[in-house]
């Protein structure tokens, strides 16, 4: 949950969540990496059933309830409610992120009836038996449009192509000036200010993993290295990259209102690339 109380804690950094600067990036055990493929895996089954809940007529609540069911059946502990500080009755009041065309990250699911042509993206997160996981996806509802489909392909096709070039060795900032460059290639454009994190026994754990390169970024580049946890998790804008937080205080939208995408997958940096743990 990014632009949350959090940053009354830490640094103002701002991911599809808060990712926090500094500090030793963890490097997990095979056994390790397995239990959080663990919780990977209900992530995904909650995505998917929220995504199959995505039809027109429906409500954002009904996809949050669909993906809380699995989430309470596989005995998993729900990362979103109530975050930051995870006391009741405050913070993000829902078990998941339901952003619907303009809203780009953190929207909050209620009555809100779902239309033919909405893009509609789903953030999940858990922690099983001590370990976390984290993805989202974006879909259309019924038939995209033409518009639609050219966001959803191109920000997919950033995220398998970031995925794809995981390897040991390899600074982060040459794989997230190639996540820009589909961007770029497609007229879109990443929005900034929301970036991808590490991740394992908490939601939100060191290293910041961004979209794009400038100055700034360069400043807290890193190396893969074995065993890293990573939640990347690139976000292209149809329009402007800037954005806006609702008066709900959680829900950011694009400034200018055009639709954005979002999607994402936590890995591990394997000895030969990437173990996607969340498919």
């Amino acid at each position: 949950m990014s632009r949350s109380p959090l940053q009354l804690l830490d640094p103002p950094l701002r991911h599809g969540r808060n990712a926090r600067r500094g500090g030793a990036i963890a490097l997990r055990t095979p056994r390790e990496i397995d239990a959080m493929r663990a919780a990977g895996a209900v992530v995904r089954r909650a995505l998917t059933a929220a995504v199959e809940a995505c039809v027109a007529g429906a409500t954002t609540a009904e996809a949050d309830a669909a993906a809380s069911q699995v989430i309470e059946a596989a005995g998993a502990e729900p990362l979103f409610l109530h975050y930051p500080l995870y006391r009741a009755e405050q913070g993000f009041p829902c078990r998941t992120c339901v952003s619907v065309d303009d809203e780009v990250v953190h929207g909050i699911p209620g009555a809100r009836r779902l239309v033919n042509g909405d893009l509609v993206t789903i953030d999940c997160g858990v922690r099983l038996d001590g370990w976390c996981a984290d993805a989202a996806t974006t879909v259309a509802v019924g038939a995209a449009t033409a518009s639609g489909r050219r966001l959803l392909d191109a920000t997919r096709a950033a995220l398998d192509g970031a995925i794809a070039m995981i390897r040991p060795g390899l600074r982060w900032s040459t794989i997230a000036a190639e996540i820009e460059a589909v961007a770029e290639a497609s007229g879109l454009s990443v929005v900034r200010e929301y970036v991808g994190h590490g991740i394992g026994r908490s939601l939100h754990e060191p290293p910041e993993v961004p979209n794009q390169v400038d100055a700034g970024r360069l400043a807290a580049d890193f190396t893969l290295r074995r065993g890293m946890t990573l939640a990347i998790e690139p976000i292209f804008a149809a329009g402007s990259p800037d954005t806006v937080e609702a008066d709900d205080g959680w829900t950011v939208r694009t400034a200018d209102g055009a639709p954005a995408c979002h999607f994402e997958e936590t890995i591990a940096v394997g000895a030969d690339g990437a173990i996607v743990l969340t498919r």
